[in-house]
């Protein structure tokens, strides 16, 4: 038995909940989120990416230039605030991991 990981508890029923510290909690929901955002982004920038191809080989209606117009400026309004979502979680885990002993 390790010592750091269960303490040594033999005469108490063991505690089936665990301790969640909200502050960790909200930011792997953050995190999750971002992530998700993240993949949003970068899916229009696709979908903008393969209709300008197609647009390119097959006819560039205006229905074509509006779809990708429209999931190209998706996609930045998406994708920025997710990337710097995920770096900020990025360095509050970095810093609380720097200052805690």
């Amino acid at each position: 038995m390790d010592s750091r990981t269960q303490p040594n508890n033999s005469d108490c029923e063991p505690d089936h909940e665990p301790d969640h510290d909200p502050v960790l909690v909200k930011r792997a929901l953050i995190s999750n989120w971002a992530k998700r955002a993240t993949n949003l982004g970068y899916s229009l920038f696709g979908v903008s990416m393969v209709t300008v191809i197609w647009g390119v080989v097959v006819d560039f209606t205006p229905i074509a230039s509006r779809i990708a117009t429209i999931s190209l400026i998706g996609g930045c309004i998406v994708l920025a605030p997710a990337i710097l979502v995920q770096y900020s979680v990025k360095a509050a885990v970095r810093d609380e991991r720097d200052n805690s002993l």
